[in-house]
């Protein structure tokens, strides 16, 4: 579900970027395009995403100035410091997360990132095998593996049993006045032994979740909600996106009539698909007008 709202807002972002940069006119906006009873302000808040667009364009013109009005070292400091805390600032995310003039998702949109999601996880465990090495001093130099000692009424050692080599047949060697030892360390024989669990780790923000909410961070700036609030759009250039888009691919105009709740639901159309029926709103649900 959280992939489709990321994939609808990219999709409606991609239609409505040429319309935002369109030079709009007056006769043709006022023309007899629109329906009689078409009301600028009703069709801006059915459609919030739209000011979104122009928001996102104006934010970062901004950002495109300070970059312009710095070095190119500069800016990369200050970029990376600002996103860095943007990102960072959980409370802020969640604000402009649902905030209708940035990405306009709902609270439980919000929860669901957030909740745990199961992954695997290895754990291993290595056994070792140890075998002591000792260097036994007499008359020469001699390095054994232990595989086991006498001790003498003293508590010392008295007498090693062990192999020339790894391989080798184990010996006696007794310990008299004559013969020193020295514990060189020990060399061991290591298994690796490994086991693959579920477990359920927090939810977290997405590289394409991050992306989208960056298009609405002002470089430079800790309050980013409050600069969001202020950015100017072209209400002209939203309305007539009506007439360039909305109108031949079924928007909704309107909010519907108690009669008109009952009319037939606007069926699903592609990118390639047009209309020329009208359609008003019934909480969400496009109605034809008849």
């Amino acid at each position: 579900m959280k992939c489709f709202r990321l994939y609808l807002t990219t999709l409606v972002a991609a239609f409505m970027v040429a319309c935002s940069s369109m030079e709009v006119d007056d006769n043709e906006l006022y023309s007899e395009n629109y329906p009689k009873d078409f009301v600028d302000s009703v069709y801006i808040n059915l459609h919030p995403e739209l000011i979104a667009i122009h928001v996102k364009n104006y934010v970062k013109s901004y950002n495109q100035s300070i970059k312009d009005s710095l070095s190119a070292e500069k800016y990369e400091k200050m970029f990376a410091e600002d996103t860095a805390a943007f990102l960072g600032d959980t409370a802020q995310l969640h604000e402009l997360y649902i905030n209708s003039r940035c990405l306009g998702f709902s609270e439980d949109a919000w929860s669901e990132i957030w909740e745990q999601v199961p992954t695997s996880e290895e754990t291993c465990n290595v056994s070792y095998t140890y075998k002591k090495v000792f260097l036994i001093i007499d008359t020469t130099k001699v390095k054994i593996f232990v595989d086991s000692v006498l001790l003498n009424d003293e508590g010392n050692f008295k007498t090693f049993y062990g192999r020339i080599d790894s391989t080798g047949t184990t010996q006696k060697f007794d310990l008299g006045d004559s013969i020193k030892y020295f514990n060189q360390g020990a060399e061991y024989d290591s298994v690796a032994v490994c086991d693959t669990n579920e477990v359920m780790v927090d939810g977290s923000l997405s590289a394409v979740e991050k992306s989208l909410l960056m298009e609405c961070n002002f470089v430079g700036k800790s309050d980013d909600l409050k600069a969001l609030e202020k950015a100017s759009y072209d209400k002209k250039a939203v309305v007539y996106q009506y007439l360039v888009y909305g109108r031949s691919h079924g928007w909704t105009y309107r909010y519907c009539t108690a009669a008109e709740k009952k009319n037939p639901v606007r069926p699903i159309l592609d990118a390639s698909e047009t209309t020329d029926k009208l359609y008003c709103d019934d909480n969400g649900v496009a109605r034809e007008i008849k």
